[in-house]
């Protein structure tokens, strides 16, 4: 989605660039002048660059969310574990302190992210979504030990 969006942008750039005062048409179009080029470049560039600002932004403000609910759930899961069986409470305790250790983590990278850009950020967006994966997936496998 995100490439089709970038495609999209670009392809909006290039008919507004193309877009320019109609000459007569019995005059020759003159070539652009590396001004001109270098400052369509900078424009292309700028763009480029707003739009992938907000594409952080729009990831990171999912991820809180998401940390956010997992966080709850993991708070309910305690208190469960606290409530169980004094023979699964110890395997159950033992679950729920993982769960807790992989949300710290996960925490973590997002805050290295929100200080990250650039090519550095594509990096840590790749391991962010590992570990929320595996989060989710402890949290699963934690969760049925309820059932």
């Amino acid at each position: 989605m995100r490439k089709s969006a970038f495609f999209v942008l670009m392809g909006c750039l290039v008919v507004l660039l193309g877009c320019g005062s109609q000459e007569e048409p019995t005059k020759a179009k003159k070539a652009p002048t590396a001004e001109q080029l270098k400052k369509e470049t900078k424009q292309t560039a700028e763009a480029v660059k707003e739009y992938t600002v907000q594409q952080k932004e729009e990831y990171q403000k999912k991820l809180e969310a998401q940390l956010k609910e997992m966080h709850q759930k993991i708070e309910d899961l305690q208190a469960k574990t606290s409530k169980a069986a004094s023979d699964a409470k110890a395997k159950l305790q033992e679950q729920t302190d993982e769960l807790h250790k992989k949300w710290e983590a996960s925490e973590k990278k997002l805050k290295e992210m929100q200080k990250a850009s650039g090519k550095a950020w594509e990096e840590l967006k790749s391991g962010m979504d590992a570990a929320m994966d595996d989060l989710q997936k402890s949290y699963e496998r934690a969760l049925s030990l309820f059932k």
